[in-house]
């Protein structure tokens, strides 16, 4: 009887099956889409069909991937294969990068088309030839790339194995070269496409693939922008900030993302590059939601943001950077890598400072959570004890969902220097164990009363964790 995929009278060819899989993953990189098309197809059906040379083909599409996360071709195959063997290909990026970067080409894998594979035997067999894949399997081949693997049995082979030959001899030429005309039609939809433009001509990366579109934010236009610096691709968000008419708010404003960039704390948004022409700008870590666009969050959330929060203003202040403008706004999260917990950190580091010099604070931070010195120098000046302050009052909006103010500037004045958010208090069933008597202390109205140092403060929320997590 015949097997699987074999017609009555049809004979298996058994050929070198790493020649056979070098084969196939050159056939991806080939300018042919019809010799792509079947190069994916095939290889999809030898994972299926060969449980030995499975881990091989996912791992090296995999490491492929990283190199080139453009690539149509390869995502396609690897996004076909993540269909039916999810866990593997979860654990091939894994072996192949660090975790984020992991976890951003697992989520384009899945919105990305994948070829038409059924894992079943299809075709009429035209043009093909029936194939043994090491002895466990047999998939339908077309001739062509039977006549590619025997074309390739003049050349000299080294002593590495077939399972990991074709890692050494198809590596993809790593210059990436986006899409011009794609570049182009991106570029011009941008408001200030121009700009974003000059900015990649100055960077230190080497490539730009602006992935758009182009959003308006509080300090800046900013656009999600994949990178390329050698043979490292990352995703980022590229920031241009508002100007000023004043001459020195460039320098003063490019001396505070040096800071920033300096900082490379955990928990704090990092800075790639920056520079100052055409306007100020910088390219920062990738990160998603604000905890303002996420709400409320559940007790036992609320907590873990709180002790995350306040761990990372600590290593702000352990360097001797003050943020200056803590609210919901500028708490930016990670994306969710593999159904991950999102990391929360801090954005905007020192920018309010800056910008108060030159323009109205109002337009740059939410004025329902700053602290009482933004408003009379009787309580002294903008310092690391407003951190404290304002982190506070934006861990109270976290857990209770509400703002600690409502009201006009005028109005938010008086409420600031005279009373004190009325949802703050032990009976509040939003605020569980001790957190209102530490959001209390954290939020005082005078300097003196409140923790002294973010340690402190942080130290307080560990206890309330560990008591209550």
């Amino acid at each position: 009887m015949a097997s699987d995929g074999e017609r009555p009278g049809e004979t298996p060819e058994r050929i070198d099956t790493g020649r056979f899989v070098r084969s196939l993953f050159a056939g991806l990189a080939t300018p042919d889409q019809r010799l792509v098309r079947h190069a994916g197809y095939i290889l999809c059906q030898t994972v299926h069909s060969n449980d030995q040379l499975r881990p091989a083909i996912i791992n090296g599409l995999a490491q492929w991937a990283v190199r080139q996360e453009h690539h149509e071709s390869v995502l396609r195959t690897l996004a076909t294969i993540q269909n039916r063997y999810d866990a593997t290909v979860k654990r091939a990026l894994l072996n192949a990068t660090d975790r984020r970067q992991a976890g951003l080409l697992y989520d384009r894998l899945t919105t990305i088309r994948p070829w038409e594979v059924t894992f079943e035997s299809e075709g009429d067999g035209e043009g093909e030839t029936l194939v043994d894949v090491g002895g466990s399997g047999m998939v339908r081949v077309p001739r062509e790339f039977l006549d590619r693997t025997t074309d390739a049995g003049a050349e000299t082979t080294d002593n590495t194995t077939p399972q990991n030959a074709h890692l050494q001899t198809t590596s993809p030429d790593q210059k990436r070269n986006w899409s011009q005309f794609s570049r182009r039609k991106q570029l011009a939809e941008m408001p200030h496409g121009e700009e974003f433009a000059t900015v990649e001509a100055q960077s230190k990366f080497d490539e730009f693939e602006f992935l758009g579109p182009e959003t308006e934010t509080r300090y800046s236009h900013s656009v999600r922008t994949r990178t390329l610096e050698g043979t490292r691709e990352d995703v980022a968000i590229v920031r241009l900030y508002r100007n000023q008419e004043d001459g020195g708010f460039d320098r003063a404003l490019g001396q505070q993302l040096d800071d920033w960039a300096d900082t490379e704390t955990p928990g704090v948004v990092g800075v790639a590059d920056w520079g100052e022409s055409p306007r100020p700008w910088a390219v920062t870590e990738f990160t998603e939601q604000t905890l303002w666009e996420r709400g409320k969050l559940s007790p036992e959330e609320g907590l873990r943001t709180a002790l995350d929060l306040t761990a990372s203003l600590a290593q702000l202040h352990q360097r001797d950077r003050i943020h200056g403008g803590i609210d919901p706004h500028c708490v930016r999260y990670t994306p969710a890598i593999f159904g991950d917990r999102p990391q929360p950190m801090i954005d905007n580091v020192g920018l309010i400072p800056i910008y108060r010099q030159f323009d109205n604070p109002a337009s740059y931070t939410d004025p329902r959570y700053a602290a009482p010195e933004y408003f009379t120098e009787d309580h002294g000046i903008v310092s690391h004890a407003t951190d404290i302050y304002q982190l506070g009052m934006t861990l109270y909006s976290a857990f209770t969902g509400d703002p600690p103010y409502e009201g006009d500037l005028s109005d938010l004045r008086r409420q600031i220097l005279r009373d004190r958010p009325l949802g703050l208090s032990p009976d509040n069933p939003d605020l569980p164990g001790p957190i209102a008597e530490i959001l209390a202390k954290a939020t005082a109205r005078e300097k003196i009363a409140r923790y002294e140092t973010a340690t402190q403060f942080h130290s307080a929320v560990r206890n309330a964790c560990d008591a209550l997590l």
